[in-house]
């Protein structure tokens, strides 16, 4: 499945790019992710934390992220395998910086997910793409907290919570539902 999210963060990419290249820290502003190492082939170690209704993962494996700093330009490959429950996960995400007209950084990412096992269930539904909707909007939050921390210290103790599935999940649906009834009335005045 492809996922593709857009946000812009009121900075400019000069302020933007460097926290996009301290891998641990942004770490951090990805829901449900824990980063347990740096390894010395320059790839990284963690996992992945995941709860959608009665479905539940956590995959621990790899990630490779090459830097373009002149076209502020990244690209993650990773993969993970949930021990416990069977599923597997890869991903490659390329992540592009530009800047706006008004200095300020728009930020997209596109994402290319393949999972196997019982958590690929969800990614034939359409609910795949609003709860990644949502883990970005809580990843841009926390991009901006870190940018507008007074100090490095400060900035160091933002971090995303865990992915909330059970809120997560039904705050996905109802968006779902909403939007259905919204284009349903505006049938109806035609």
């Amino acid at each position: 499945m492809n996922v593709s999210e857009r946000f812009e963060v009121g900075r400019s990419i000069d302020d933007v790019w460097p926290l996009f290249k301290d891998v641990p820290g942004l770490a951090q502003c990805l829901p449900g992710a824990e980063l347990t190492s740096v390894n010395d082939d320059g790839s990284y170690s963690g996992k992945v934390s995941v709860k959608l209704g009665p479905i539940s993962a956590s995959f621990e494996g790899k990630a490779t992220v090459d830097f373009d700093d002149q076209a502020h330009t990244a690209r993650i490959e990773g993969r993970g395998v949930d021990r416990s429950g069977g599923s597997q996960g890869q991903v490659v995400v390329d992540v592009v910086l530009a800047e706006t007209a008004t200095r300020h950084t728009d930020v997209a990412i596109d994402a290319k997910v393949t999972l196997a096992g019982p958590i690929a269930q969800f990614g034939r539904t359409g609910l795949v793409s609003e709860v990644s909707r949502r883990l970005i909007d809580e990843f841009s939050e926390c991009v901006h907290a870190k940018l507008d921390a007074g100090t490095a210290e400060e900035a160091s103790a933002v971090t995303a919570g865990d992915v909330k599935g059970v809120s997560l999940l039904f705050a996905s649906l109802w968006s779902s539902f909403s939007g259905w009834l919204k284009r349903l009335f505006s049938r109806s005045k035609d």
